[in-house]
């Protein structure tokens, strides 16, 4: 489908997401972040790659899902993203688009296809998977690079859940989404 049918509905759930209050986001965010440990898998995890999020996002911090866990979070690098090891969100510095990034000064780099799982953000994404990112494609070349061995979970809020996406050739899926409940 054409990116202008892309453009719309970020447009329209932009102006949805606008619309919850800042109690909701966090109730939402706080229900998403207790259904982590029932993720397939997750007990043998040792490397977690998650994001910082946006206002708009929901939000994972605080990472205290991660006890005995390697956290890894990404940072602009050009046209992509480039993963370090977090130890606590005082080495998150603020960049561009107003997203918090690991300080590459005092965080080391890290590799996500070592990852046992990738949380990855989204403006929407369907029950099965698909997902329409942000527009710029970063997560699309992330997720084309990982091997299948990481397990992808997608992360919104129940408003961003739609029944079906405009997808392009080069708009990569999640295996699984977390939501939070109605």
């Amino acid at each position: 489908m054409p990116s202008s049918a892309k453009t719309e509905l970020r447009r329209r759930l932009r102006a949805e997401l606008a619309r919850m209050s800042p109690a909701a986001c966090a109730t939402a965010s706080e229900s998403i972040r207790t259904s982590i440990p029932t993720l397939p898998r997750w007990q043998a995890v040792r490397v977690v790659a998650a994001y910082a999020a946006l206002p708009d996002e929901p939000d994972l911090q605080p990472f205290d899902w991660t006890p005995e866990r390697t956290l890894i979070l990404p940072r602009m690098d050009g046209e992509n993203l480039a993963f370090h090891e977090i130890r606590s969100p005082a080495d998150l510095v603020p960049a561009r688009f107003g997203v918090l990034e690991p300080d590459p000064d005092k965080c080391p780099p890290a590799d996500p296809a070592c990852a046992g799982v990738i949380f990855v953000p989204g403006a929407a994404f369907t029950a099965d998977g698909d997902r329409l990112g942000r527009g710029r494609g970063y997560y699309d070349r992330l997720l084309a690079a990982l091997p299948s061995s990481v397990l992808r979970v997608g992360v919104c809020f129940r408003g961003q859940l739609v029944e079906t996406l405009p997808l392009e050739a080069h708009d990569q899926g999640v295996d699984i989404v977390l939501t939070s409940p109605d």
